[in-house]
């Protein structure tokens, strides 16, 4: 193995995200997924010397990254969504910061590995999606860890164990536990359209921004769809409380019609739009959200918009986020 930091640098790059894929399932985080990598690296090359040959390199970094996680969650407070922590919000109700929880960020699939492993038993598209993160981050942390290393990534149970220092027979039980957690969860994305099906109506959803059009977003979504709006506490539940908020707020008549624009994003197992805002005509356009989106049959039924100009600012940044091909908006 080679002892010199470029040496180093150059031969976990290859690993880089793969790691930050897997930390972000920890970690539910971005933002907390790049640092725990950062640490973790750090933390391997201090400790060089444990490595037993190049061959054992990747298993090792997982080693070192899944107890830089394990750390880290000891010290944090758990990540949720607005709907898991608040009742939907009433007539009135103005949007604020929420001081009190942290919630679940999104990340671009351009900044994330997630091919599966050999033994992976979790699909690429749910494996990041916001209904899995969710049920991951209200795991144990060790449940979790044991869940992504094995069902995710591909590890055997006698990775595994290395990894949590356990045993096989540990691992099982955890993984027995996680995986009837997650069986309770299921029928939400075993609901979701299809890839192209979402294509279609986030192709109709960017056009509803671009024209701040209620009619159209009132096409788009089920009765009981959601909108929810992280880091504020304020979400909505239904059709009449998130027309009724967009149209009296974002997109009211006296509003310039045209101060949304909006860029195709793949992000955390979704389609989902990277959303800039512009005070007036002719004033620079500004990073304002990034919205994913969920359908059912040919109804959106989950929106969740992260109302955060420094994390819009990161997916629009060259080469952040992917684009899921053009849009087929279709029947708008």
């Amino acid at each position: 193995m080679a002892n010199g930091s470029g040496q180093f640098e150059a031969q976990v790059a290859p690993h880089r995200r793969a790691l930050v894929a897997y930390s972000y399932r920890m970690l539910g985080s971005w933002s907390d997924a790049e640092d725990a990598v950062q640490e973790a690296l750090v933390r391997a090359w201090k400790n060089l010397d444990a490595l037993e040959g190049a061959d054992a390199l990747r298993s090792w970094l997982f080693q070192i990254a899944t107890r830089t996680c394990l750390d880290l969650l000891a010290q944090r407070k758990r990540r949720h969504l607005p709907d898991e922590v608040a009742p939907p919000a009433q007539p009135g109700d103005e949007p604020r910061p929420d001081p009190l929880h942290e919630y679940i960020e999104p990340a671009p699939a351009s900044a994330l590995d997630l091919e599966p492993g050999p033994e992976t038993v979790v699909s690429r598209r749910q494996s990041v999606a916001l209904a899995f993160l969710v049920t991951l981050q209200a795991l144990p942390a060790s449940q979790r860890a044991a869940l992504v290393l094995k069902d995710v990534m591909g590890f055997s149970a006698e990775e595994t164990a290395k990894h949590l220092d356990t045993t096989v027979a540990a691992v099982n039980s955890l993984l027995q536990r996680a995986r009837a957690s997650l069986d309770e969860a299921s029928p939400r994305w075993a609901r979701r359209a299809s890839e192209d099906k979402e294509r279609d109506l986030l192709g109709r959803y960017l056009r509803v921004w671009e024209s701040s059009d209620v009619a159209g977003l009132i096409s788009l979504l089920r009765e009981d769809a959601t909108l929810t709006m992280p880091p504020m506490a304020l979400w909505f539940r239904g059709l009449e409380a998130i027309t009724g908020f967009l149209g009296s707020a974002l997109f009211a008549p006296a509003v310039d019609a045209q101060r949304f624009k909006a860029v195709p994003v793949e992000a955390a197992g979704h389609l989902g739009l990277a959303i800039s805002m512009r005070k007036g005509p002719g004033e620079p356009w500004e990073p304002a959200g990034v919205h994913l989106v969920e359908a059912e049959g040919d109804q959106l039924v989950h929106v969740v918009a992260w109302v955060d100009p420094k994390l819009t600012a990161r997916f629009l940044a060259p080469g952040s986020a992917t684009q899921p091909g053009p849009m087929r908006a279709t029947g708008a």
